[in-house]
């Protein structure tokens, strides 16, 4: 074998290794943070029971209509959760995720007790606005330890169309 193929070769070979390291810490960064995240052995087994979504009257704070899981931009909406179905001992809240991520209402963090005048969570009108805006919004309660959450108790998905 010549020189210049061995070069070409050993350049090829340096190169997949960096390659294979950089791989290689990307996955151990990803596992970290799963484990972070995601503890194991953090599950309780307990769930939470959304009554459902619901039309939300802003005036009355009052939910009116059928579960629903699809609304109009101009219609605000609210989930609405039985908190005595969650051990008292968990601590918990309650958020609507937009289709940013951002965070468009929140109940809690607290304990069930604390949170039973809290049933019903609106969305939230983003200020400036006079319509929700349209995209897919999540509904999730969420189990927490040490202000992170650790353990989804419920989820809903709603779409707000244009």
């Amino acid at each position: 074998m010549s020189s210049v193929t061995y070069d070409q070769l050993r350049i090829l070979y340096r190169t997949l290794l960096v390659f294979a390291t950089v791989g290689v810490l990307i996955l151990a960064t990803g596992l970290v943070e799963f484990a972070y995240f995601e503890p194991p052995g953090q599950t309780t087994g307990a769930k939470a029971h959304i009554v459902g979504v619901f039309r939300f009257d802003p005036v009355t704070k009052q939910t009116v209509g059928a579960d629903r899981s699809e609304f109009a931009r101009d219609e605000e909406f609210a989930a609405v959760v039985d908190w005595s179905t969650i051990p008292a001992n968990l601590t918990v809240d309650a958020r609507w995720y937009d289709a940013f991520g951002s965070i468009d209402g929140q109940v809690g963090p607290s304990n069930p007790p604390a949170l039973a005048n809290d049933t019903v969570i609106p969305v939230q009108v983003p200020p400036g606005y006079h319509y929700v805006l349209p995209g897919t919004y999540t509904f999730v309660v969420e189990r927490l330890k040490d202000g992170v959450p650790v353990e989804v108790l419920g989820r809903r998905f709603v779409v707000v169309d244009r």
